[in-house]
C-alpha cells in the first residue's frame, strides 16, 4: 500500500506544470514504481476480488502515467506564432464559408432595415419588446439620442459591464461555431437572427434622424464583435458542409480535419470578442467625440482586414514538428 501511495503522490507532484525531477535517482525510483504498479494492477484485476484495491491502484497508475507521458508545454514563441499567423491563414483557406456567413448576416440586415423603414410596426417582427427596453418606434428622438451619449459610470461598473458583454458575445459566437456540426442549420438561424435585429435597430435610429451618432456608437465595437460572430459562423458552416459532403473521406475523418481549422478560427476570435467587450463596456460610454469614434472604427477595420489578408510567415520547423 505504501508504494502505491508513493506512486500517487509522486505522480501528482511531477504532473505540475513546472515540476521536473532533479536527480537521476528520482527518475529511476519513480519509473520503477510505475512499472511495478502497472504489472500488479493487471494481476489484481485478474485474480483479486477486492475491487476497491484495484480502483486504488488504477488511480495511482493513471496519475503516474500522466506524469510520465505528459506532453511538453509549447513555448511562448510558438503560441504567439500560431496566434499571429495560424488564425488568419485558416480564415483565408476557408474564405468562401466566411463570405457565406457575412451574406447570411448582411442580407437579413437589409431585409429588416427596409421592412422597418417602410412600416415602423414591422419592428416588432424582429425585436422582442422586452429586449427593446423602450428603444422602439414609440420612443421619442430625445430618448433614443440619450442612449447614444456618454454615461458617467465608475470604473468597476465599466469593467463588470465589459465582462458581461464579453461572456454574452462569446456565447453567441461559439454557438454559431459549435452548432455547425448539426448540418449548419442552427448556425444559419443565429446569423440571420442577428442580422434581422441589427437591421431593425438601425432603421429605428436612422428614421429618427440619428444616423451619424448611431453609427459612431455601434461601429467601433461592431467591427470586432460582428466580425468574430461572422468568422465563427463561417467555421460552423465549414463543419456543416463537411458533414453533408465529406468529399471522398469518411464523415468522421472529414469532420475531424475540418474541425482543426474551424477550432483555430474560433479560438482566434476570442481576442476580438475581448476587444469588443472593452470597447462596448468602456469606450462606447465615454465622452469621446464622434470623429474619434469613426477614426477608431476605420483603424479597426483596416487593421483587422490587413491582418487577416496579409499576415503570412514561412513555416517554422519546430511548429510543424509540434515541439
Amino acid at each position: 500500500m505504501d508504494r502505491w501511495r508513493f506512486l500517487a503522490m509522486e505522480g501528482m507532484r511531477w504532473s505540475r506544470p513546472l515540476a521536473r525531477p532533479r536527480t537521476l535517482q528520482q527518475v529511476e525510483q519513480f519509473t520503477s514504481a510505475y512499472r511495478q504498479a502497472a504489472t500488479e494492477l493487471a494481476r489484481v484485476r485478474a485474480f483479486s476480488p477486492d475491487k476497491r484495491l484495484a480502483e486504488y491502484i488504477e488511480q495511482s497508475v493513471a496519475t503516474a502515467h500522466f506524469a510520465v507521458y505528459r506532453q511538453r508545454r509549447p513555448a511562448l514563441s510558438r503560441v504567439l506564432y500560431g496566434a499571429l499567423f495560424a488564425f488568419p491563414a485558416a480564415v483565408r483557406r476557408h474564405w468562401k464559408y466566411h463570405l457565406a456567413a457575412l451574406l447570411l448576416t448582411a442580407l437579413p440586415t437589409l431585409v429588416a432595415f427596409v421592412a422597418v423603414a417602410h412600416n415602423p410596426d414591422n419592428y416588432y417582427l424582429f425585436v422582442d419588446r422586452d429586449l427593446a427596453a423602450g428603444r422602439d418606434p414609440s420612443a421619442s428622438r430625445d430618448y433614443l439620442a440619450s442612449g447614444l451619449g456618454a454615461e458617467d459610470t465608475d470604473m468597476d461598473m465599466d469593467i463588470f459591464f465589459s465582462q458581461f458583454l464579453f461572456t454574452h458575445n462569446t456565447r453567441v459566437a461559439f454557438l454559431c461555431y459549435a452548432f455547425g456540426a448539426l448540418l449548419g442549420l442552427p448556425t444559419i438561424y443565429l446569423l440571420a437572427k442577428n442580422g434581422l435585429m441589427l437591421g431593425a435597430f438601425t432603421a429605428l435610429f436612422v428614421d429618427k434622424g440619428l444616423a451619424v451618432p448611431y453609427f459612431a456608437w455601434i461601429l467601433p465595437h461592431g467591427v470586432p464583435e460582428f466580425g468574430a460572430i461572422i468568422l465563427c459562423g463561417g467555421a460552423g458552416l465549414l463543419l456543416g458542409h463537411r458533414v453533408l459532403n465529406p468529399g471522398g473521406k469518411s464523415r468522421k475523418d472529414a469532420l475531424r480535419l475540418a474541425a482543426q481549422d474551424a477550432s483555430v478560427t474560433a479560438m482566434g476570435c476570442v481576442p476580438l470578442l475581448l476587444l469588443a467587450g472593452l470597447i462596448e463596456g468602456i469606450f462606447r460610454q465615454s465622452h469621446a467625440s464622434t470623429g474619434l469614434r469613426y477614426a477608431l472604427f476605420a483603424a479597426l477595420t483596416l487593421g483587422l482586414g490587413a491582418w487577416i489578408a496579409f499576415a503570412r510567415a514561412k513555416p517554422r520547423p519546430d511548429w510543424l514538428a509540434g515541439s
